[in-house]
């Protein structure tokens, strides 16, 4: 199994809900928003490259979108924070965060019926 950083599943996220072709800039801005940080454009260009390497990733015109791959990894790794994060707490943040965790699962959980790469 190949490890995701969180940022790499950041990037994944911010790709997979667009319904357009993603560019470095503009996923940057977003997880900048996120994080509350400055999120420089290079380090989202690296881990699009690392994605793309993968088979995460696919390239489309100027930009890249999530393959089913890319979803399964994702999905994965979702359910593993949820799975940390349930263990008996019942804070009110750690419900919050399960809420918005769990919608994420739920929008890589749907049945895809092929890669967003495919024309």
């Amino acid at each position: 199994m190949v490890n995701m950083s969180v940022l790499d599943l950041a990037i994944f996220m911010r790709v997979h809900r667009t319904n357009r072709v993603a560019v470095a800039g503009d996923v940057s801005a977003t997880i900048g928003q996120w994080f509350d940080c400055v999120v420089d454009p290079r380090e989202i260009e690296a881990g699009f490259r690392r994605m793309l390497a993968l088979g995460w990733l696919v390239s489309r015109d100027s930009g890249v979108r999530p393959t089913i791959a890319g979803r399964r990894h994702g999905r994965m790794h979702l359910r593993g924070l949820v799975r940390m994060m349930d263990q008996g707490t019942k804070m009110l943040d750690v419900a919050r965060m399960m809420s918005v965790l769990n919608l994420a699962m739920i929008e890589l959980d749907g049945e895809h019926s092929d890669d967003d790469d495919e024309a």
